[in-house]
């Protein structure tokens, strides 16, 4: 009998390995299935300005991006992205504005931001209900480091993922927040289902984190602005890539339409720019995100916050005074530009990168699938004949 009893714990043992074997491919292949590309190695190539090394915010020198995505079970698709101006930030501030396009949302801070002109925290990003944790993971960060500085009012912004993601569960602790933070890193930027873009999706497709950079010549003084999204906005029949109507085209794949979401947008350059400048170039974004279809619904929220590394804020000095570096404003219009076009090709990557996914419910949001994509834009003559290589993705 107790021999009896040993083969049966044992093949019990065995079942439920392949079990969980089995629930790990699953869970895996709801988040990787086909190979993902950006815009420019699918041959879609938007504007008259060329994209840094990495086409990614991180192409200005000292900005990094961390992700924590969190992907579990059969509801759980959220997460955090940090985006941090530089590494001291919470000593040395730069100057940055906020501006709402329309403000059916919430994104902590802007309101001291645009008082005092600058910015002195991380730019977080994370779902609708989990702001309160996120905010209170960024000012334990900076009091486990900076016990004796003054308090900070971080920024937050957030994007609704309830379709796909149990946001009721508030999964998101403050401890992810910090997360993120600490694995904040240059060079390439990971797009699509991840970070605080898990659980989004963009004109009825599969969406979430997007970046692009755009490089100014040097007779425009050479300056670089990068751009990162969270998109979760936007209804199928309205989008449009590179002036193309693609979602009057590719009209399979869809779902019930759910309520709208909102765009979080971030702004970075190496650009000499103050407070005013920085707004300015803040309300550009608009233009790049009316160029993708979208005109701002009102259950929708676009934030954009933009901020300038050329210039340091100091905590103290020793005379109450410091310089400031500032570009003479006839010189705006080539940033305008490039801000306008990473914005755009942002929130395209942001939907070519990501993957099919399946959420709470069932409920399945589609990617866009990239051969459809690159058949109707190559029908309306916009699709270049030398797609970018993959290096840097």
């Amino acid at each position: 009998m107790e021999k009896y009893n040993r083969k049966y714990w044992k093949i019990l043992w065995l079942c439920l390995i392949v079990v969980i074997q089995i629930n790990a491919i699953a869970d895996e292949h709801a988040t990787v299935s086909e190979e993902r590309l950006r815009a420019r190695e699918l041959g879609i190539k938007i504007g008259i300005y060329e994209p840094g090394k990495y086409n990614a915010i991180t192409d200005v020198a000292g900005v990094k991006v961390g992700h924590v995505t969190l992907h579990y079970g059969e509801s759980v698709r959220t997460g955090v992205t940090a985006v941090i101006p530089r590494d001291d930030i919470w000593i040395n501030k730069v100057f940055g504005a906020g501006h709402i396009i329309n403000g059916n949302g919430e994104a902590t801070g802007l309101a001291w931001t645009n008082e005092a002109g600058w910015i002195e925290s991380p730019i977080m990003l994370t779902n609708t209900l989990s702001v309160g944790a996120v905010h209170e993971g960024v000012v334990r960060y900076m009091i486990e480091r900076y016990p004796y500085n003054h308090i900070i009012l971080p920024i937050v912004a957030e994007c609704y993922d309830g379709g796909l993601n149990d946001i009721s569960g508030l999964h998101v602790t403050a401890q992810h927040a910090i997360e993120a933070i600490k694995k904040a890193t240059d060079g390439p930027v990971a797009e699509g289902c991840v970070g605080g873009g898990t659980g989004m999706r963009c004109y009825g497709f599969k969406a979430g984190i997007g970046t692009s950079s755009r490089v100014l010549p040097a007779n425009r003084g050479g300056y670089t602005v990068g751009v990162l999204v969270n998109a979760n906005g936007g209804r199928r029949r309205q989008l449009r890539i590179d002036g193309v109507p693609v979602g009057r085209e590719i009209t399979d794949l869809t779902r019930e339409r759910g309520r709208d979401g909102s765009f979080i947008i971030v702004v970075a350059t190496d650009a000499p720019l103050v407070h005013r400048q920085l707004l300015q170039l803040a309300k550009r974004v608009t233009h790049g995100l009316a160029r993708t279809g979208t005109p701002s619904t009102v259950s929708s929220g676009e934030f954009v916050i933009a901020f300038s590394t050329a210039n340091v804020i100091p905590r103290r000095t020793d005379d109450g005074t410091f310089s400031v570096k500032m570009l003479v404003n006839n010189r705006m219009d080539a940033l305008y530009q490039a801000t306008i076009e990473a914005t755009e090709e942002a929130i395209v990557n942001s939907m070519t990168a990501a993957v099919t996914t399946v959420g709470k419910n069932g409920n399945t949001i589609h990617a866009i699938p990239l051969d459809q994509l690159k058949a109707v834009m190559k029908k309306y003559g916009r699709l270049a004949s030398d797609p970018e290589s993959v290096e840097h993705k």
